[in-house]
Parts: structure tokens; C-alpha cells; sequence
């Protein structure tokens, strides 16, 4: 495995792009009421603030300032989580689109679980950490 020297080449970073791109395509195909508004715009913050935390993490001090994003990150994945459950529970998001983008979440929450445990129990600075993560791995997750 290569080392990951930019915060665009961490799995997780795709993972919550892709995320991005299924919540946005959700997003557009919601009600223009009140309830679909708030939603919407309440899902796509929470899931765009995912990636962007850990990208401005990766610019900062690698050591605890880094975790402290990562922790904000991981934060912005259970409130999309939240929010996808609310959609859900609203009869706003079809069954499979839900279980697909609830299946991203999980899996960038784990990412950034095992990025937070490597960087707590490691020293050495995080560019030099290659962090592993084998989705077959969990049978909970769709392959």
C-alpha cells in the first residue's frame, strides 16, 4: 500500500465524495416544502462537511489539532445519519437509496474511527501512517 501524502488520496475523502454525490442527487429530488427544504439543506450540510473537515484537518498540525478534525468529521457523519434516518422516517427517501447512503456513512464512520485510534496510538507524525481498511472485512457493509 502507498503512502497517503495528500488529504485527496485518503479512502475515506472519496468515500464521503461519493456519499456527496448520492446525497446531492437525493437533495435535488425533494419537495419544495417546508419539510423538504429544511431536510435537504440540513442532509447536504452535514454530509459536505464530512470531507471538509478532515481536508482541513490534513492542512493543519498532523497531532491533536488533526484528531480534533477528524473528530468534527465524525460528528458531521452521525448527524448525517441522523438526517437520513429523519428522511426515511419522512416516506421522503426510497428504501434502497437510503440503505445505499446509510451504507457510506457507516463505512466513513468507521474510517475516521480507525484514523482516530492510529493517530492516538502512534507518535510518529500522520503522513507516514498508511491506514487500512478492507470493507469485506465487515459483512455489514453492501459490497
Amino acid at each position: 500500500m502507498s503512502k497517503v501524502l495528500n488529504y485527496k488520496d485518503l479512502p475515506v475523502i472519496q468515500r464521503s465524495f461519493e456519499l456527496v454525490e448520492k446525497v446531492d442527487a437525493f437533495v435535488q429530488k425533494l419537495p419544495s416544502t417546508s419539510q423538504g427544504r429544511t431536510i435537504g439543506d440540513q442532509l447536504f450540510r452535514s454530509a459536505t462537511s464530512i470531507g471538509a473537515n478532515i481536508a482541513e484537518g490534513r492542512g493543519r498540525d498532523m497531532g491533536k489539532e488533526y484528531e480534533r478534525y477528524l473528530r468534527i468529521a465524525r460528528a458531521s457523519a452521525n448527524e448525517t445519519d441522523y438526517w437520513l434516518r429523519v428522511a426515511y422516517t419522512c416516506n421522503l427517501i426510497p428504501e434502497d437509496n437510503y440503505h445505499t447512503m446509510l451504507g457510506l456513512v457507516d463505512e466513513c464512520l468507521r474510517m475516521i474511527s480507525a484514523m482516530i485510534t492510529k493517530l492516538r496510538s502512534n507518535s510518529i507524525h500522520e503522513e507516514t501512517l498508511v491506514y487500512e481498511y478492507d470493507k469485506t472485512d465487515d459483512p455489514s457493509v453492501p459490497i
